[in-house]
Order: C-alpha cells, then sequence, then structure tokens
C-alpha cells in the first residue's frame, strides 16, 4: 500500500473535535463583538448561526483540498487563482443570506445594500479570509512537521540501508571468493587483475560514500550494479548464469541511491544453496519517458523451504528497507511488484526518475 504524501496525520475524530471547538469559539466571538453596541446578543447570534454553513464549507474546501493538492504540490500560481475565484465566490454567497436572509429575518433594521456593493463585498472576503486564516495556519504548521518527521525517517531508512548493503558487500564470503580469484589471477599474471581492483575500490567507495548523496545519477547506479555483479560472478565461476541488459537513455536521470541493488543482492543470496547447483539470474533496466523499469528473476533451488520461500519477498531486511524507503520518497511515484513463481523469484519497479538538464 503507497502512503499518501500528504496524508494527514490527524484522525477523522481528531479533525472533527478541531473544527467543532474552533466553529465554536468562532460564533460565541463573533457574536459578543457584533451583540455588544446594542446590547442584543440573541440577534447576533442569531446572525452568526446564518452565516456560519457557506464559511464552514469554505474553509473546508480551501484547508482539505486546496492547499494539500495545489500548495503543497508547489503549484502556487493555480492555488492563488483558485483561492481567489473562491473567495470572491462565497463571498457573493454572503451578500445574498445577509440581504435574502438576515435583513429580511433578524436584523429588520439594518438598510439593504446592492448586492455588489464593494466595501460590504471587501468586508466578507476579509472575514472569510479571517475565518481560513486560523486552520490554514495550522495546516500549513501540521504538514511542516510531518515533512520533518518524514525527513527524519528517510535518513534513518538510508542509513539502515547502507549499513545493510555494507555489511552484505564485506560478508566474509563474498570477500574471501572475490580475493581469493584475484590472487589466482595474480598468479597467472592475468590482466584482469587490476580491473578486479578498481571494481572493488569503486563498489566499497559507493557503499561508503556515494550514498551519502542525496541522489545519485542512473548512470552511477548501473555503473555499481555492474561491479556488483562482476564480482559476485567471480565467486559462482560457470554455475551461475546471469543476463543483464540495459534499455533506454540513462543520461540526465538521477535516484535515490541503494533502491536496485538491495533486489540484486536478494537474487544472490537465495538462487544458490550449496556448492553443485547451477542458478540464473536475469536482469533488465529500462527508461522511457522519465520513467525506470527494473525487472529482475531469479531461479530457486529445487529444494527451497517452502514455508520460506512463502515469506521470502516480506523479511529480508534489505527489500523490506527500500520498500519503506519507496513510500516515502516516492509517493503515487513507484510500482513495486514481488512474485514467488513455483520455481522462480520476480521482482518490478517501476518509479518517476528526477531529470536533470
Amino acid at each position: 500500500m503507497i502512503k499518501n504524501e500528504f496524508m494527514d496525520p490527524l484522525s477523522r475524530a481528531q479533525k472533527f473535535k478541531l473544527y467543532t471547538t474552533y466553529w465554536f469559539g468562532y460564533i460565541l466571538l463573533f457574536s459578543l463583538i457584533q451583540g455588544m453596541p446594542d446590547n442584543d446578543f440573541s440577534s447576533a447570534l442569531t446572525n452568526e448561526l446564518f452565516s456560519i454553513a457557506p464559511r464552514i464549507i469554505f474553509v473546508l474546501v480551501v484547508v482539505e483540498l486546496l492547499i494539500p493538492q495545489l500548495a503543497f504540490r508547489k503549484k502556487t500560481v493555480q492555488f492563488i487563482a483558485v483561492y481567489v475565484a473562491l473567495i470572491i465566490v462565497f463571498a457573493f454567497v454572503q451578500r445574498l443570506i445577509d440581504n435574502y436572509l438576515i435583513i429580511r429575518y433578524v436584523m429588520k433594521h439594518w438598510t439593504p445594500e446592492p448586492l455588489f456593493a464593494i466595501p460590504v463585498m471587501l468586508y466578507n472576503i476579509l472575514k472569510l479570509q479571517f475565518v481560513a486564516t486560523i486552520p490554514g495556519v495550522l495546516k500549513l504548521f501540521t504538514h511542516f512537521a510531518e515533512q520533518k518527521n518524514k525527513l527524519q525517517q528517510i535518513l534513518a531508512e538510508k542509513l539502515q540501508a547502507e549499513l545493510f548493503s555494507l555489511r552484505s558487500q564485506l560478508q566474509p564470503h563474498f570477500l574471501f571468493n572475490v580475493l581469493n580469484s584475484l590472487y589466482l589471477k595474480i598468479l597467472d599474471k592475468s590482466d584482469d587483475s587490476a580491473e578486479i581492483v578498481l571494481k572493488i575500490s569503486n563498489l566499497l567507495r559507493f557503499s561508503i560514500y556515494d550514498v551519502n548523496r542525496k541522489s545519485i545519477s542512473l548512470e552511477e547506479e548501473i555503473v555499481s550494479l555492474k561491479n556488483y555483479i562482476d564480482l559476485q560472478q567471480l565467486r559462482f565461476d560457470n554455475r551461475l548464469d546471469m543476463s543483464l541488459s540495459v534499455h533506454g537513455a540513462v543520461n540526465g536521470y538521477h535516484i535515490e541511491p541503494f533502491l536496485i541493488l538491495p533486489f540484486v543482492e536478494n537474487s544472490y543470496k537465495y538462487c544458490l544453496n550449496d556448492a553443485l547447483s547451477t542458478a540464473w539470474i536475469t536482469i533488465s533496466v529500462s527508461t522511457n519517458n522519465e520513467w525506470l523499469t527494473v525487472k529482475i528473476e531469479n531461479s530457486l533451488p529445487a529444494d527451497f523451504p517452502s514455508e520460506e520461500k512463502k515469506d521470502m519477498a516480506y523479511c529480508g531486511v534489505g527489500i523490506a528497507n527500500v520498500q519503506r524507503r519507496l513510500e516515502l520518497l516516492y509517493p503515487d511515484e513507484h510500482q513495486l511488484t514481488i512474485k514467488n513463481n513455483e520455481s522462480s523469484f520476480f521482482v518490478s519497479l517501476k518509479l518517476k526518475m528526477n531529470h536533470v538538464a
């Protein structure tokens, strides 16, 4: 389930209590202000009750729809245009209520003004602005507090991802096999020795330093992915059939670090279970109209425990971490599909990338 980026942290019951308290205080305050000059609090209270419905609707539309859908999405021009149109419309509705309800039945001693009288329209606009200001400010304050909390969660999840991936890449079996392969290459005076050392260096640099950046280029992510795959292949020699394909333009796009690698690590972790078995992994990376699609599928051993297979997509620390970060960083801009088939494990990730000119 994808979490909405602008989901209000308050429950419906909490919001209902806050709005009820706010409108009760508003009606009481303005009834006292309007009733004091003539010492007629009853008529002032009736006046406010007649006028309260359009004001409540206006505030709800602005605070619960307009601000989340436009202001929070940085659509400032659209927000201002729609807000100005709304406040004029509701000010006119208030003029209709004033002339045809309040003056006719409540404040009979008042003199009716033309519907489009500028001073009265401005007064109604200012009053609507006043009633929307306090809920609007509270909405913004709540949003900024939620964004700050979200940022802290992202940093915590990112740190966990870095530690998990680093721990995976530095595990003894992985380093032992890579270094052993390097040793044999050196003994054979192979030209591949320097390249292996460079791949190890680049992978460790990526794991320790590059992931501290807010985003990395898609090219860097793919290069690190290839380095990891090449080093892993040294462990398994010809026992593992690996296929990696990249389609589409990768230049100029940026993504959050460590979004693809955990799924690949997971494939290597589960596809082989002994020194004699064989396995396969296929990885497809493609881009289209600022969308990145990654598909990873790996074989599973014939004797893979069925209970472990059932929980495999959900219990892994790496995959769980990526799922959480996708919810925080790409709300409504990603699709993650994980399937456990009879003899394979499949992952499909589609997400919107940031374009940097």
